[in-house]
């Protein structure tokens, strides 16, 4: 008995292609509830494992829609996440009976009623799909628009989201621009990709930008614009730029006198150092850039700028090198992360050669 009550208190995930469930639903007075998910997602799997069960979320769950569950690089899954371009994973589609969107959860919960308070919104009027059905007939009010771009960034429909974005900015004067209200605009990467006319308007009106938005936080979104450029060519995803680059890059960060970002000086340098092979110069930055990042950027960013100098570090260097990555070791509070820093300190950094 107690195991048949567990069973059906938890999110009941029907058997059905997305046409039937779509029937059912409209039978049954429901909504369809579809999990879009991937063999390989982790936070896919831990929301099945622990959110979906939970019986308080069954019970909404079950009483609310036909709930289905496709693989997007499966069979019907694969028009399914073209159709709804689902793009990130896990993400929890909402539909009416018609097979109109009306809402898209993207990521996991900590906890159950996160999940219900991010599904609930398919019913209120900032919805997606409330929203898109406005828009659809007409409104073109400047506050709708900026609120229905917000929603469709939330649920990743970025191509729709940057059209309207684009429609928005091409409507403003150079003052409006600047102000508070549009400044999501330039401040989301999706929205203002690096490159973009949106990203190059900002660089050319940084100084209007800041009286109109504020220095700090205009400083920090151009100092994102060069970290992720300096990034790359820490971790070997830009193996193209040259010292000149690099230096060209110092010089254009000097004109934009950024408060508070002197960190992107300190990745300048190392990239200087290992470009250069200046072993002692690279030893000594990395003992001062890496014990105040987080996790995720130790990760990523921590092992390739010591594996480019192989076969150039002495004995004494190599020893430095398993001392910090040990401190490192006793930093981080990933796992896996723990795990890779102890294997690059007991096998990686032995066989980085010698001068």
């Amino acid at each position: 008995m107690f195991v048949m009550t567990s069973m059906s208190a938890q999110t009941s995930f029907q058997g059905l292609t997305l046409e039937k469930a779509l029937e059912q639903a409209k039978v049954e007075n429901k909504y369809v509830f579809i999990d879009c998910y991937t063999s390989w997602c982790g936070p896919c799997k831990m929301m099945a494992e622990k959110i979906l069960p939970l019986k308080e979320v069954g019970e909404y769950m079950n009483g609310k829609f036909v709930c289905v569950k496709f693989d997007m690089e499966k069979g019907e899954g694969r028009a399914i996440q073209q159709k709804y371009r689902v793009s990130a994973y896990p993400t929890f589609l909402i539909l009416d009976t018609d097979g109109s969107l009306l809402h898209a959860v993207v990521g996991g919960t900590a906890t159950g009623e996160e999940f219900l308070e991010k599904v609930k919104i398919a019913f209120d009027d900032n919805s997606v799909g409330k929203l898109a059905a406005e828009y659809n007939r007409g409104n073109r009010n400047m506050d709708f628009l900026l609120k229905y771009i917000k929603a469709l960034v939330k649920s990743c429909d970025l191509e729709k989201a940057q059209k309207i974005a684009q429609d928005v900015v091409v409507a403003l004067d150079d003052v409006e621009k600047c102000s508070e209200p549009y400044w999501f605009i330039y401040a989301n990467r999706d929205l203002s990709p690096v490159g973009s006319g949106n990203m190059v308007y900002l660089l050319k009106h940084m100084e209007q930008f800041r009286k109109g938005v504020g220095r700090k936080e205009v400083d920090s979104v151009v100092a994102d614009l060069f970290a992720v450029q300096l990034e790359d060519i820490l971790r070997g995803r830009n193996k193209s730029a040259t010292l000149a680059d690099v230096e060209a890059a110092e010089k254009m960060l000097d004109s934009y006198k950024l408060i508070g970002q002197d960190y992107l000086y300190e990745y300048i340098a190392l990239i200087k150092a290992v470009k250069t092979e200046n072993t002692d110069e690279t030893l000594r930055l990395c003992k001062g850039i890496f014990p105040k990042l987080s996790d995720q950027k130790i990760a990523y960013l921590y092992f390739s700028p010591l594996t480019m100098l192989q076969y150039k570090w002495d004995n004494k260097q190599k020893k430095e090198l398993v001392a910090l990555t040990k401190q490192l070791i006793d930093q981080v509070e990933m796992s896996q992360l723990k795990h890779s820093l102890k294997n690059f300190a007991d096998t990686g950094i032995p066989h980085l050669g010698a001068k």
